[in-house]
């Protein structure tokens, strides 16, 4: 069964990963990703290598920001590349990009020139800090992005000053990238409606505050600026909280609703004799005595260990979840039963798993299909398809064109 973007041809120029996630999900949806890639260097996240991380981790880095896709050389700062960037752009439904601003322009292949030769074109971009304002043209990497949208105060941890504790997932640039391609999606749709094409424009900052659009609201509207939160600090809600267990393992209780769920806690954890004190029987006393109510619950909590307590919380209703590392993550029976991680076979690398597209759809289903291309792997396929022979292919690697 073809998947819902089934027939769609995107023209990818993304890099490193604020990009190339978009074009992973978009791919995931049935589109044909065409990446294309700078004959020397290609993308520079083939040869990122993580701090601290070995060669393994350079390859994940790829084949995790560009499965489905296929992979061309095009020189774009020759006229003679841009003449092919031209000629494929022109029946392709989509093009992203996400370099400085500016650079499209100075290469040509920017959105007032690509739509003078395919008037449907959805051209969409995604930008460090947005396409206007004095710091249009600066360059932005993950940090930035958590640093300058907020998430970075809320991550860190310490009274008087930031202890940086990070996020580890490049959280900035994936919702940068998952801002891009609903931005993509969106134009697409007009375009159906329509039949018109548009420069859909979004950036990394942008995709920080639609993140966290309910606390900028919440800071606009009430005057309650959120902090990260600690744990046994007064005001804290101890029923909404973090808690170690037995085996070391931590679990989450996430009960808003804290007198609703306050006599079970108290019945499971065996502390019945606390129902009713009046230190802790009501949402503003517990919140005002929290660190005395954490400390007993920490006590309480030590008694098993964590998928036992989780347990037992749930089959009596009580909101609890386990803390998972990336270990417990993967192997999760709901992260399983929905296919949030897949399975895909690389021709020499044999099975790599990977986060799966999050969305089911009844009548056309989405799904990652293969793994990242090789460097250049498809530049004879896409280029034979536009129309070229063999002969101009064999030309164009003379001239350092592919």
């Amino acid at each position: 069964m073809p998947g819902p973007l089934d027939g769609i041809t995107i023209l990818d120029l993304t890099i490193w990963q604020n990009g190339p996630w978009a074009t992973v999900m978009l791919s995931d949806l049935g589109a044909d990703v065409i990446k294309v890639e700078h004959p020397e260097t290609g993308d520079p996240g083939r040869g990122l290598l993580p701090a601290g991380g070995s060669s393994r981790a350079s390859f994940s880095y790829f084949q995790a920001l560009n499965r489905n896709k296929k992979s061309m050389t095009l020189n774009l700062q020759s006229d003679e590349g841009r003449e092919v960037f031209y000629r494929i752009a022109k029946d392709v439904d989509a093009i992203t990009q996400n370099f400085r601003v500016g650079v499209v322009e100075r290469l040509k292949v920017d959105y007032e020139t690509v739509r003078e030769i395919n008037p449907r074109i959805v051209y969409g971009s995604v930008s460090g800090w947005g396409p206007l304002g004095p710091d249009a043209k600066q360059g932005v990497y993950d940090i930035l992005g958590l640093s300058r949208g907020g998430l970075m105060n809320m991550l860190s941890a310490g009274e008087d000053t930031l202890t940086y504790r990070g996020a580890g997932a490049g959280i900035a640039d994936q919702v940068g990238a998952i801002t891009l391609a609903y931005a993509v999606l969106a134009g697409l749709m007009a375009r159906e409606r329509t039949g018109k094409g548009q420069h859909v424009q979004t950036s990394q900052l942008g995709g920080q505050m639609l993140l966290q659009g309910l606390s900028i609201g919440r800071y606009t509207i009430a005057g309650d600026k959120p902090e990260g939160k600690q744990r046994g600090r007064a005001g804290n809600n101890p029923l909404f909280h973090i808690y170690p267990a037995r085996d070391g393992k931590w679990l989450a209780l996430g009960c808003v609703q804290g007198d609703r769920y306050w006599p079970d806690i108290c019945r499971i954890l065996g502390i019945q004799d606390l129902e009713h004190d009046p230190r802790f029987n009501g949402i503003a006393q517990r919140n005002d005595n929290a660190v005395e109510l954490m400390e007993i619950m920490d006590r309480a909590f030590a008694a098993k260990d964590r998928d036992e307590w989780v347990k037992d919380l749930n089959d009596d209703g009580v909101l609890a979840a386990p803390v998972q590392d990336y270990e417990d993550v993967i192997h999760d029976t709901q992260v399983r039963a929905n296919d949030y991680v897949v399975e895909l076979e690389h021709p020499s690398e044999g099975t790599l798993v990977q986060a799966g597209c999050p969305i089911r759809f009844s009548e056309t289903p989405a799904k990652p299909r293969s793994t990242a291309p090789e460097f250049g792997a498809h530049t004879e396929e896409v280029l034979l398809a536009a129309g070229y022979s063999w002969d101009d292919l064999e030309g164009f690697r003379d001239r350092g064109v592919i």
